[in-house]
C-alpha cells in the first residue's frame, strides 16, 4: 500500500503539479476566492518556468507590459507631480492601490498559459468551471427559493460561506455581494454549459444531464434579474448553437408554456400560482416597466457624461483610481461606485493612452481568435469549447461598457484566463500554419 502512492508521487512532473494546481484553483474560484487564487497563484509560479516562452520573447505580452508601465507612471505623477485638485475628498494613494486590479494579471496572462495551451486542457477547464460552480448553484436556489442564508462551513470551517437574504426586487446573489456579479459570473459559465450539451450527441443519458445542467445556470442567471445577464444567456446562445439553436427554443418554450400554464389556468397547485405570480412574475414585469426605474437619482446617461467631462480634466495621466465616486459625490451629493462603463473608468483613473492600448490589444486578441474560430474559410478545426472561450470573454467586454463586474476578484480572474485561452487558439493556428508551410516546401 505504501509503494502506490510512492510510485505514484515520483512519475508525476513539475507540469503536472502545475495543472492539478491550476485546475483546483478554477474549481475553488467561485466559492472561495482567497483558497482559488492560493492554488492559481501557485501554478503560475510553476507556469513561468515550464512556459514555451520567455516573458520578452511572447510578442503579446509587449502591449500589456506597455500599459502596465503607464499606469505605474499615472500613478507615480498623481502622487508626487501632478496638482491633485480634488484633495479634499481623494487620496492619490488609492492609485498605487489600484494598479493591483492590473499589474498581476500581466503576469498571469503569460504565466497560466501552459494550462490551457491545447484544445484537450482548454476542455478540461471548462468541465472543472462548470462543477466550480455547482455550490454557486446549489446555495443560489437555497437562497431564493428556502431562504438560507448560512454561515455554511466545510473543510473544518477554511471555508465559510455567507449569503444575504433576497430583498424585494432583488435576485439571487448566491456566493457573491451582488446579483450583478452573480450573473456576470454565471454568463461565463453559460457558453460552456451549452458548449457540453451540443457535445453530447450520442448517449442520451448524458445529453439529458447536459441539458439539465444547462437549463439550472440558464435559470439561475434568470433569477439575479440582472437585464445584462439575460442579454448574455440569448447572446452566447445564438454564438454557439447557431442553426442548432431550434432545438433548445423549443425546449425551452415547453418550459415556459408549463409555467404560463402553472400560473394562468385554475389548477389545484395554489402555493405554486400564488408564487409565481406575487413573486416572480411582479419581478421580471418590473424589470422592463418605469416603475422599475423609479427612484433612480441619475440615470446612466448622466453617469457617462460626468465621467467624459472628467476624462478631459486630465486625459493623458487621468486623476486616479477610485476618483470617480467621490467626485461624483462632491458634484451631484450622490453615490456611485463607480463610472458604469470600465473604458471610461480606466481612462479616468489611468489616461486614455493606457486605456487604448489595453482595449485594443484586447480586441485584438478577440478579433484575430474569432476569424479563426468561426469563419470557415480558414478551415480551422475549432473545438465548441475554444468557441466558448470566445463567446463568454466578448460577451462579458460588452457587458462592461453599460456596468462594472471586473473589479470582482474572481470575475477579474476568470477573465484573464480566457483572454490567455484565446491568445493560445492563436498560436495554436500560426504554428499549424508554419508547420503546414515547412512541410509543403
Amino acid at each position: 500500500m505504501k509503494y502506490i502512492p510512492k510510485t505514484f508521487f515520483k512519475s508525476l512532473t513539475i507540469k503536472d503539479y502545475g495543472k492539478f494546481l491550476f485546475l483546483s484553483g478554477v474549481f475553488f474560484l467561485p466559492s472561495t476566492l482567497v483558497v482559488g487564487v492560493l492554488f492559481l497563484f501557485s501554478a503560475s509560479i510553476i507556469g513561468s518556468f515550464i512556459n514555451k516562452k520567455s516573458y520578452l520573447e511572447e510578442k503579446w505580452n509587449y502591449p500589456f507590459l506597455i500599459f502596465g508601465i503607464l499606469i505605474v507612471l499615472s500613478a507615480i505623477l498623481q502622487n508626487f507631480i501632478l496638482p491633485n485638485i480634488y484633495s479634499a475628498v481623494w487620496d492619490p494613494k488609492l492609485s498605487f492601490i489600484g494598479i493591483f486590479n492590473w499589474l498581476p494579471f500581466i503576469w498571469l496572462f503569460w504565466a497560466l498559459q501552459p494550462y490551457i495551451d491545447t484544445k484537450a486542457k482548454r476542455r478540461l477547464f471548462s468541465l472543472i468551471l462548470i462543477s466550480g460552480t455547482f455550490p454557486v448553484l446549489i446555495t443560489g436556489f437555497g437562497q431564493y427559493f428556502l431562504d438560507w442564508t448560512g454561515p455554511f462551513e466545510t473543510l473544518n470551517g477554511l471555508i465559510i460561506w455567507y449569503q444575504r437574504p433576497v430583498e424585494s426586487p432583488g435576485g439571487l446573489t448566491g456566493l457573491f455581494n451582488h446579483q450583478n456579479y452573480a450573473g456576470s459570473w454565471l454568463n461565463f459559465v453559460w457558453p460552456f454549459g451549452i458548449a457540453l450539451f451540443l457535445e453530447r450527441k450520442n448517449d442520451l443519458y448524458q445529453k439529458i444531464s447536459a441539458f439539465f445542467l444547462l437549463f439550472s445556470i440558464g435559470f439561475a442567471t434568470f433569477l439575479t434579474y440582472s437585464r445584462n445577464a439575460w442579454i448574455g444567456l440569448l447572446t452566447s446562445l445564438t454564438i454557439l448553437a447557431g442553426k442548432r439553436i431550434i432545438p433548445i427554443f423549443i425546449l425551452i418554450l415547453i418550459i415556459i408554456s408549463c409555467i404560463v400554464i402553472i400560473v394562468f389556468i385554475p389548477i389545484s397547485f395554489n402555493e405554486i400560482q400564488y408564487y409565481l405570480r406575487n413573486s416572480l412574475l411582479e419581478k421580471i414585469l418590473l424589470e422592463f416597466s418605469n416603475q422599475g426605474y423609479e427612484g433612480l437619482d441619475v440615470t446612466r446617461l448622466e453617469i457617462f457624461s460626468s465621467a467624459l467631462m472628467l476624462i478631459q480634466t486630465s486625459p493623458i495621466f487621468g486623476l486616479g483610481a477610485a476618483s470617480f465616486s467621490e467626485i461624483f459625490l462632491l458634484e451631484t451629493s450622490f453615490w456611485k461606485g463607480h463610472s458604469h462603463n470600465l473604458f471610461l473608468e480606466l481612462s479616468i483613473s489611468y489616461g486614455l493612452p493606457a486605456t487604448i492600448i489595453f482595449f485594443s490589444t484586447i480586441s485584438m486578441i478577440l478579433i484575430n481568435s474569432g476569424n479563426l474560430l468561426f469563419n470557415n474559410k480558414n478551415n480551422v478545426n475549432s473545438s465548441i469549447f475554444d468557441k466558448a472561450f470566445w463567446a463568454a470573454l466578448f460577451f462579458f467586454l460588452i457587458s462592461q461598457m453599460v456596468d462594472i463586474q471586473y473589479f470582482d476578484g474572481k470575475i477579474s480572474i476568470i477573465s484573464w484566463i480566457l483572454i490567455s485561452g484565446l491568445k493560445n487558439i492563436i498560436e495554436d493556428n500560426n504554428n499549424k500554419t508554419i508547420s503546414k508551410n515547412i512541410n509543403d516546401n
